[in-house]
């Protein structure tokens, strides 16, 4: 029997932080610390000049249930083409841990940075870089159930060419091995 794992948005206090499983839903990245599938509640508005940044997505994988093996060789990636529109642009990067998101609710988050983000392995880049045949490796194997690997958090940008109104969905993949009975 394959291994079950789902993938989770962290939001909230690093202390006791809120997982939400969005395996097989949608999240919106939002002016704001949550998980939404469809809020326009704290919507990065667009500026006037300049970049406004929605708060940092963390996902990261957990391990549900698994009969021996291992689940490893975590990958993480898009389909390669942004279709947020004119002035959207989305960046991410491999995180350790977890850091609370934080910003300005319903205006803007803070910029990803290694700076802002101790944990951040590098730089946040542009995640369309990412794709099936060039992934993003992320850090991590588990035989044991619980949250496991590295985070992977990304963040929107949206600049003043943006467009009014909702954007495009896009989709982000993590795909691993399971070598589980």
């Amino acid at each position: 029997m394959a291994a079950t794992v789902t993938i989770r948005r962290w939001t909230g206090s690093e202390d006791s932080p809120t997982k939400t499983d969005i395996t097989s839903i949608n999240t919106r990245a939002n002016a704001e610390d949550a998980h939404s599938t469809g809020s326009i509640t704290n919507s990065i508005l667009i500026p006037a000049a300049g970049t406004n940044y929605s708060y940092w997505v963390s996902t990261r994988l957990s391990l549900d249930a698994i009969e021996g093996g291992t689940v490893d060789n975590l990958k993480w990636y898009t389909d390669g083409s942004n279709n947020f529109g004119t002035g959207v642009t989305c960046k991410g990067a491999t995180a350790r841990f977890y850091v609370q998101a934080t910003g300005t609710p319903g205006t803007t988050g803070t910029q990803l940075t290694t700076e802002d983000h101790s944990s951040l392995a590098d730089e946040s880049t542009d995640v369309f870089e990412f794709t099936a045949d060039s992934p993003k490796q992320v850090p991590g194997s588990t035989s044991s159930l619980g949250d496991f690997g590295d985070f992977f958090v990304y963040q929107i940008e949206i600049e003043s060419t943006a467009a009014s109104g909702a954007t495009a969905s896009e989709t982000f993949t993590w795909k691993y091995d399971d070598s589980s009975s």
